[in-house]
């Protein structure tokens, strides 16, 4: 059942950015990780004429501008030789032989294991309401089973047909949903040039890490608070301050020993 099929190693970075460790400061390129499998589709509407005109997030048609009833809107997919054909979810559904709106169990994976795959966002099941009421042998099921999952030490492997083709999830213990990449959806690993490194580099980088701290943080959103009063500041008139740009590290080892130095400092203080 484990894929190991991949997707080609990225050739092209899409951005760049400077990560600081410590004082030293790192120039790295980001490359794209992954790599969409689904079929792509586009959204158009009918002309009288019986022509088919792109319509816009909006919606709104491309050639006109006029804004669109959302029901004159269709889902269009390209075939291999170029031509348009109208694809509904169903037709997807149907095609990836997964009756939209069910799920089934494809395996049960160990908890140590769910680091494998990349997920795509987060969900909660919960047995569901009939009317605002319950049925407590649904009820009963839904609990038997993650409880039993919790006990085994495992998650479940789900593959289920929501809004198109069907998709693997993974399902834990505490009813999290998470949708997953497939194996073919994720880039091989782009090279790296091998790096020739002393044994005194790479102790002091080892005391780096262990003076900056070995844990694992709950994360909150700092940045909101920040934007909001970058832009209150900017919305009275005053120049907001901005953080001197740090240059990328050129002496690898004064770097290491200034990084250090200001880390246990700062636990001192």
């Amino acid at each position: 059942m484990s894929p190991t099929a991949t997707a080609p190693a990225p050739t092209r970075a899409h951005t760049s950015f400077n990560l600081a460790w410590g004082l030293m400061v790192l120039p790295v390129s980001v490359f794209t990780g992954t790599e969409a499998t689904r079929i792509a589709r586009k959204e158009f509407t009918q002309n009288t004429a019986g022509e088919w005109i792109p319509v816009g997030r909006s919606p709104i048609r491309t050639d006109t501008g006029e804004v669109i009833d959302t029901a004159a809107v269709t889902r269009r997919a390209q075939a291999t030789n170029g031509e348009w054909v109208t694809l509904t979810d169903e037709e997807i559904a149907d095609a990836t032989s997964a009756s939209r709106g069910q799920g089934t169990i494809e395996a049960f994976i160990p908890v140590k294991n769910v680091g494998k795959y990349l997920t795509e966002g987060q969900s909660q099941i919960r047995p569901r309401r009939e009317k605002g009421k319950s049925n407590p042998a649904a009820e009963k099921a839904f609990a038997l089973l993650l409880t039993a999952m919790r006990k085994k030490k495992v998650v479940a492997l789900v593959k289920v047909a929501l809004r198109g083709p069907a998709r693997y999830a993974l399902l834990d213990s505490e009813g999290t949903f998470s949708l997953i990449l497939t194996a073919d959806a994720v880039r091989e690993a782009r090279p790296m040039d091998p790096i020739s490194l002393s044994p005194a580099e790479l102790n002091m980088a080892e005391q780096l890490i262990d003076a900056v701290g070995v844990d694992t943080p709950v994360l909150t959103d700092t940045n909101a608070p920040l934007v909001q009063r970058f832009v209150d500041s900017k919305a009275t008139g005053k120049a907001p301050t901005v953080a001197a740009t740090r240059q990328p590290t050129i002496d690898v080892m004064a770097g290491l020993q200034a990084s250090l130095d200001a880390a246990k400092a700062s636990k001192a203080a």
